[in-house]
C-alpha cells in the first residue's frame, strides 16, 4: 500500500512527522510547514484513503494503516498528530515505540466515541448519526464536520475559510471517506496510560468535537502529560492561535532535540 507523503526542511535536523485529521490531508499544516521547518526535518503523510493517498486496506483498520505510516516515516522521529491523527500516533508509539521520540496530540481524544467510563467523547448516537449522513451524501457531511471545527471559535470565518481551500485543492475526492471513520471507534486509553515518552496534548476550549473535559480525564489517566488548553479555540487551534501553539510546540519539541 503506498502513501503519498511530503517532505519538507534540511534532512540533517531532528525528524517530525505531521499526520492529519479524519476527511482532510496533510496540505491542512500549512500555517506550520514553514516555521517548523527551519528547526526540523518534516514528513507530512496523507492517511489511506485520504488525500493523496488513493490506496487504503480492505477491511479499513488501526493496524494495517500503523504498518503503511511505519512503512515511510522516518527510523525514529517526533510525531504530532491532530484530531484521528492524534489518535493513531498514540496508536503507533504503543505499537512500535522504538520509531517514536516524542509525542503531540492535538484536539485529540485517546477515545472519540463515549462508552462506560468515558463520557468525554461524541455520543454512540452522534457518530452512528454522522456515519450515516456520510453514506447518504459524503459532500454535504465533510462541509458540515469542517463547519464543527470552527463553530464557537475565534476566527471562526477564516479558518473555515482555510479548511474549504485545503479541501478544494485537492485534484480527486477521498477514495476512503467512509471507510476511515471506522478509525473513530478506537479506543487508545490503555495506550495513552502505559506510553512511554514524553506527551504533549492540546486542546480547544470550545472544541465540538473534543471537549475541553477530556484534558483532565486525560491528565487523570496519565499525569505527567503536559496540557495546554487555549481559550477561544475550536477543533483548529493551529489555524486560529498559531502564534501561542507554535511556541509551545517548539518548547515542547527541542526540549527533546539533540
Amino acid at each position: 500500500m503506498k502513501l503519498h507523503y511530503e517532505h519538507y526542511g534540511n534532512s540533517d535536523n531532528p525528524a517530525l512527522v505531521l499526520l492529519h485529521g479524519w476527511g482532510m490531508n496533510s496540505q491542512v499544516w500549512q500555517p506550520l510547514i514553514e516555521p517548523l521547518a527551519q528547526d526540523f526535518h518534516l514528513t507530512l503523510i496523507d492517511l489511506p484513503g485520504l488525500g493523496a493517498s488513493r490506496e487504503y486496506p480492505q477491511p479499513y483498520g488501526r493496524d494495517a494503516v500503523i504498518d503503511a505510516l511505519l512503512a515511510v516515516a522516518p527510523a525514529k522521529a517526533s510525531w504530532i498528530g491532530w484530531s484521528l491523527g492524534g489518535q493513531l500516533a498514540l496508536a503507533l508509539a504503543a505499537k512500535a515505540p522504538e520509531r517514536v521520540e516524542r509525542l503531540v496530540m492535538l484536539a485529540s481524544n485517546p477515545c472519540f466515541v463515549q462508552r462506560e467510563g468515558w463520557s468525554e467523547g461524541m455520543s454512540q448516537d452522534t457518530y452512528q448519526g454522522f456515519a450515516q449522513a456520510l453514506q447518504q451524501n459524503a459532500a454535504k457531511t465533510l462541509t458540515r464536520f469542517i463547519m464543527l471545527q470552527v463553530q464557537g471559535a475565534e476566527a471562526a470565518r477564516p479558518c473555515l475559510k482555510q479548511l474549504k481551500a485545503v479541501l478544494a485543492a485537492q485534484q480527486e475526492p477521498a477514495t476512503a471517506l467512509a471507510e476511515s471513520l471506522v478509525l473513530l471507534e478506537e479506543d487508545e486509553r490503555l495506550s495513552l496510560a502505559q506510553l512511554a515518552q514524553p506527551l504533549l496534548m492540546l486542546f480547544g476550549a470550545e472544541d465540538q468535537l473534543v471537549p475541553a473535559a477530556a484534558a483532565d480525564a486525560c491528565k487523570a489517566i496519565r499525569p505527567e502529560t503536559e496540557i495546554r488548553v487555549y481559550a477561544g479555540a475550536g477543533h483548529v487551534p493551529f489555524l486560529s492561535h498559531p502564534e501561542v501553539l507554535l511556541a509551545d510546540l517548539l518548547d515542547f519539541l527541542q526540549a527533546g532535540a539533540s
